[in-house]
């Protein structure tokens, strides 16, 4: 009798599986961040113009996910492996970031740019950090576009960072988005 079950349980579950992604929001790509971690004598800038964007629609919020690979010096100043040792990026490949954006004050009528303080949810190393940041929203019919910049303290996050970057950083990093973009592809 188990026999004949697991089968139909097998495709009964691939199907509410094929479903559930059926009815993922996609992410729009070729987004760009840069952050830039300050140093005792100067400023590691790195950068990645691939970051995606996706929007959800149930919790409102925009959620910006980048892999730490591919973030890259912007300068010849800046070594090429240590945003990926300060991020573990071994162990955490991902750097993500949630935004909220209520779509209907975004877009409530008003056609220019404007700048929401909204609550902003960054996941490094697997701790989370709630900040509120003054977001600028760009409204459009099916397409958000938005811009912030916010900073934290490598302290405050109380994040592991190899021995050999504790002397040449202060702990301070900054995060840019410019003109991050996320379009509804579905209409």
């Amino acid at each position: 009798m188990t026999k004949s079950l697991l089968p139909v349980l097998c495709f009964f579950m691939m199907v509410l599986t094929g479903q559930a992604q059926q009815h993922r929001i996609p992410y729009t790509a070729n987004n760009s961040m840069q952050i830039s971690l300050e140093g005792e004598h100067s400023t590691y800038d790195f950068q990645s113009a691939k970051m995606l964007v996706r929007y959800d629609q149930n919790t409102r919020k925009l959620e910006c996910l980048l892999p730490i690979e591919n973030l890259l010096p912007a300068n010849d100043s800046s070594p090429v492996a240590m945003v990926q040792d300060i991020f573990f990026a071994s162990r955490y490949p991902e750097l993500y970031i949630e935004i909220e954006a209520p779509v209907e004050q975004i877009n409530a009528g008003n056609r220019n740019r404007q700048t929401l303080n909204s609550r902003v949810f960054i996941n490094i190393q697997g701790i989370v950090k709630e900040m509120v940041v003054p977001v600028t929203f760009t409204p459009d019919r099916n397409t958000i576009t938005f811009s912030t910049s916010f900073e934290l303290m490598l302290q405050d996050l109380r994040l592991r960072v190899p021995a050999r970057y504790t002397s040449r950083l202060t702990g301070r990093m900054l995060f840019t988005i410019h003109s991050a973009r996320w379009s509804d592809l579905r209409n």
